[in-house]
């Protein structure tokens, strides 16, 4: 059963690619024709750095570390907490309204903190959907689950749709000058969390960073595997690796951070 689990791997588009380019590469090795290897080469060498190896948890690492962790009961006490979207999606199938992903951690966190008694309200953000000519918002979504599901004893409120992180920012800061907020705890995925933490600190902010969600296999249970084989995981953080990479850069250049 174990060997089957792991020959499963080479069933996937993913797996079954990366072995067929390296059986070539070796047949072509074997025979001496390394004419117009060079690319393929570098293509699969490229591709087993960084789904074979920690190589993509190296990189989410230095993203996940810029700040520290902390656990609810050690955050400071603060007038709201403001929970970041990207933790799930309106959805019209699933029996709750709302199907929540891999990041739904920044929820958890959030409910974490009002349980901690850390803040009076909860504010949830997110983006929208769209479905035929109608438009979802994931952040209604999120809190109509809060209410009917948890029913906190604290005020939830929704930002409705949100175009990205700097809109989130603004809306917070409008909130914030109405009610007369002073500090906020903001709750993301922590490789998020550096380009969040700057575009609420530009917006007039004063926030605690309580990042969440860590994906890294450094930062993860369980030993690191050197070697392993191929794994869509990885290029899915690597993806998301780069995304935050591009986003700051376009961040700084807009002057939101």
């Amino acid at each position: 059963m174990f060997l089957l689990k792991k020959l499963a791997v080479f069933a996937t588009p993913l797996g079954f690619s990366w072995l067929l380019l390296g059986t070539w590469l070796i047949w072509r090795l074997f025979r001496r024709q390394t004419r117009g290897l060079l690319l393929p080469g570098a293509s699969w060498l490229i591709l087993t750095l960084f789904t074979c190896t920690p190589a993509t948890s190296w990189l989410m690492r230095g993203l996940e570390d810029q700040f520290p962790r902390i656990k609810p009961e050690n955050a400071t006490a603060a007038d709201a907490v403001i929970c970041l979207g990207g933790g799930a999606e309106p959805s019209l199938s699933e029996p709750t309204g709302a199907g929540f992903n891999g990041s739904a951690d920044r929820v958890a966190t959030s409910l974490a903190l009002l349980g901690a008694g850390k803040a009076g309200t909860l504010i949830v953000a997110g983006g929208d959907y769209k479905d035929k000519t109608r438009r979802y918002s994931e952040a209604d979504a999120v809190v109509a689950w809060l209410k009917q599901a948890v029913k906190p004893r604290q005020e939830v409120l929704s930002l409705g749709m949100c175009a990205d992180t700097h809109d989130e920012a603004l809306k917070v800061a409008d909130i914030a000058r109405q009610r007369g907020w002073k500090q906020l705890l903001l709750v993301t995925s922590a490789a998020h969390m550096k380009r969040a933490h700057a575009t609420f600190v530009k917006a007039g902010l004063q926030v605690q960073a309580v990042p969440c969600d860590y994906v890294s296999s450094f930062n993860r249970i369980g030993s690191v595997r050197w070697l392993h084989l191929p794994g869509s995981g990885s290029l899915t953080n690597f993806e998301a690796w780069m995304h935050e990479q591009i986003g700051l850069l376009l961040y700084r250049l807009r002057g939101w951070i």
